[in-house]
């Protein structure tokens, strides 16, 4: 597994962790602080148990996830990132889902010079379609 001592290299975790589907790895990529916006319209998910809550939806599908970095802006210990996301999974009445977006992650670096995804919304920019 990768580590946290990149922006690059907790995405590649994150990614690591979703498709091995590692709850505790994903969620590593998270802290306490982090705001996860869970669809459009909704209520972001804060806090460990709603977190963790949020990343076991997703690896329900049983996710193949892969992502795209298209760019970045640094601000000391703040970065914010645009990804795209393509993601394929299987959803509870056993047809394929595939998701796709544009992701746009804010990223803090925490005193211990380890970074977190301080707000991660994954459909800042949404194509979302179910297969039949």
């Amino acid at each position: 597994m990768g580590s946290h001592n990149s922006v690059t290299e907790l995405n590649e975790l994150f990614v690591e962790a979703m498709n091995a589907g590692d709850l505790d790895a994903a969620l590593s990529c998270w802290d306490e602080h982090t705001v996860f916006q869970t669809g459009p319209g909704t209520a972001p998910a804060r806090g460990m148990d709603r977190l963790r809550t949020a990343i076991s939806e997703f690896l329900a599908l049983k996710p193949h996830l892969t992502i795209e970095e298209l760019h970045r802006v640094e601000a000391d210990d703040i970065v914010l990132v645009a990804l795209r996301w393509e993601l394929s999974g299987t959803g509870p009445d056993g047809e394929p889902v595939e998701m796709s977006a544009i992701d746009s992650n804010v990223f803090r670096r925490r005193p211990d010079g380890t970074w977190r995804i301080l707000i991660d919304n994954p459909f800042h920019s949404v194509h979302i379609g179910l297969e039949k």
